[in-house]
């Protein structure tokens, strides 16, 4: 059996009140909920021990088991962080992995890669992903999250803005230096803990990203480069781009049966 000090927990926080999506999780997807396919994909993890669905409503938690997947019913919680912590706190694990729960098509090899830059690095404190911008568009997008990385892979700064600026005058491509920030978390377990139990920062709220409340703090960021983010759902418009990616794919990516 795996000791605690060594195993890593899969957590995917999911509700049912999307306010751009209600019921997103519940969404058809080959024939099973957006959630199930997702929580499958996790399960493909070579280092994952377990994998958990986080919720607070009974919909999603009766949809996950009828799959034969775990869920556990939290309380209510003002974000996915604090669910899973809440989640992380009965188990003991001491890598904690953020998975959010509209990345189906998530490559679990690189959720794999993550966990390993972790465990390899004593000086991370939480790992995560981000990948070159393909243009200059996606790059000026406040919806794309940027990310910079100093020389040793750790993150400067993240922003909704198009960073780094330019300054006037000055022929160069800044969406070069900077990466796209995908939205995946791997963290030791102190580090999670630690990140739960600070305020609100200044720079969170500016930019609505809660990653710079453990920045501000202190907490070390090793981003790892990948290739291409997933396709994540956030709208219904969204969710047909996966549903013809999955239909491509022959309709199983995760590897299931149907």
């Amino acid at each position: 059996m795996t000791s605690a000090k060594s195993r890593v927990l899969v957590v995917i926080p999911a509700r049912f009140g999307s306010s751009r999506f209600p019921g997103k999780a519940l969404a058809d997807l080959a024939g099973q909920p957006l959630i199930v396919r997702t929580a499958r994909r996790a399960r493909a993890m070579q280092t994952a021990d377990r994998v958990v669905v986080a919720t607070d409503d009974e919909r999603i938690v009766e949809a996950v088991r009828t799959a034969g997947l775990e869920a556990e019913m939290t309380g209510e919680h003002p974000s996915g962080s604090d669910r899973i912590g809440e989640v992380a706190a009965r188990d003991g694990a001491e890598i904690v992995v953020n998975l959010q729960g509209d990345e189906p098509l998530l490559d679990p090899a690189d959720a794999d890669r993550l966990v390993e830059s972790l465990r390899s690095d004593t000086a991370a404190d939480v790992a995560t992903c981000a990948h070159p911008f393909a243009d200059r568009d996606s790059w000026c997008d406040p919806n794309a999250v940027k990310v910079l990385v100093d020389r040793s892979g750790f993150a400067l700064y993240f922003s909704r803005a198009a960073i780094p600026g330019v300054f006037p005058g000055r022929e160069s491509e800044p969406e070069a230096l900077a990466w796209r920030h995908v939205g995946i978390y791997a963290y030791r377990r102190r580090a999670l803990e630690r990140f739960l139990q600070l305020p609100v920062s200044e720079l969170e709220r500016t930019e609505g990203l809660e990653q710079l409340r453990a920045l501000e703090d202190g907490l070390r960021f090793r981003v790892l480069r990948i290739e291409q983010s997933p396709v994540g759902v956030d709208t219904p418009d969204d969710l047909e781009k996966v549903r013809r990616i999955w239909r491509t794919n022959e309709g199983t990516p995760d590897g299931s049966a149907g």
